[in-house]
């Protein structure tokens, strides 16, 4: 056949029917749980990573209303419990979360929803949210790393887990605090869609995404930090404010604003005979009457050294107590 009459066969060959094309997959689902007391970063870092991942994001509250965020932002919802769609995803935030956790409703909404979904995601404390549907029992899961004795106490079912960015129990994934809900919401992207999906959608987010080797507050060493048995308690008014908290796993540092009518070395003093009492701490003996510190042996292990030293009063009459906690060799 001639060139020409090559050509001419190629263009005039029929065109494949409409009803022929096959359609898109349908979107992956997510629906985030909001309610009045919400933490920002644990349920719009999360709707970030799923809405970059292409999913189809969209907000679930009681009835459908705006809610008020932990720090008074409004945020306007798509569906009430009644017509929100059903979901591949679930994602329940934390925040000030004990309304929502002992919501009948809530509790309802969310095992008729984690029935049929692929993935239930928690991120910081709203742990407590999906604890208390009796999901998380007999399984695995993580929170908030001041959250930890909180769920050990009220969920003696869940084995709580301390050292864990993220933990998977089958289609149950909990995440620790705040930022943590963007590593874990990749980690169910990775689950669903494979791991190249998750770190392109990382990498767009210009977000460090390390899945193996992440931080892990619950292994700071403020977690080892402790204090006398007996609160330290005021009759005088007292105030303690927390003013600035840092470290690594093997030693801590936080300061507090004491605003006292007792002296540097009464507030040390207080404290030192409430450690005196503590038998499972070891009192070292300080020249500096403004300086304590103990010695004693964690729970989950290792020696540790705790020190409190008081600063010169500042020309409004308070001052600072600096506590330094470092594990011993």
């Amino acid at each position: 056949m001639k060139p020409l009459h090559w050509l001419l066969a190629i263009f005039l060959l029929p065109l494949a029917p409409l009803h022929a094309e096959t359609s898109p997959p349908p979107k992956t689902r997510v629906a985030i749980l909001m309610f009045d007391g919400v933490e920002i970063i644990d349920f719009a870092g999360p709707y970030e990573v799923f809405g970059q991942a292409g999913f189809d994001v969209y907000t679930v509250s009681r009835e459908g209303k705006a809610v008020k965020t932990a720090m008074n932002l409004s945020v306007n919802v798509d569906h009430s419990f009644a017509d929100a769609p059903a979901a591949d995803i679930i994602l329940v935030p934390g925040g000030d979360v004990e309304t929502a956790a002992n919501d009948e409703a809530t509790r309802a909404w969310l095992l008729r929803s984690a029935a049929t979904a692929a993935q239930v995601m928690s991120v910081c404390t709203g742990s407590d949210i999906l604890a208390g549907t009796g999901l998380l029992d007999g399984k695995q899961a993580t929170t908030f790393h001041q959250h930890f004795d909180h769920m050990a106490k009220n969920f003696p079912k869940v084995t709580v887990v301390r050292d864990q960015r993220w933990v998977q129990s089958g289609k149950l994934v909990t995440s620790a605090g705040l930022a943590s809900g963007i590593d874990t919401a990749l980690h169910v992207v990775a689950n669903l869609r494979g791991v190249d999906k998750a770190r392109s959608v990382a990498l767009h987010l210009e977000y460090q995404w390390s899945p193996e080797t992440g931080f892990v507050r619950g292994l700071m060493a403020d977690q080892y930090m402790r204090m006398p048995e007996k609160p330290l308690a005021f009759d005088d008014g007292t105030r303690v404010a927390q003013l600035t908290s840092l470290g690594d796993a093997k030693y801590w540092e936080t300061a507090y604003r004491i605003e006292s009518p007792k002296t540097p070395a009464e507030f040390i003093a207080h404290v030192r005979t409430l450690a005196a009492e503590d038998k499972a701490l070891h009192v070292l003996a300080l020249p500096d009457p403004r300086q304590l510190a103990w010695e004693y042996t964690a729970e989950r292990g290792g020696q540790w050294r705790l020190s409190l030293k008081a600063e010169d009063k500042q020309a409004d009459g308070s001052y600072r107590v600096v506590a330094k906690v470092i594990r011993l060799p």
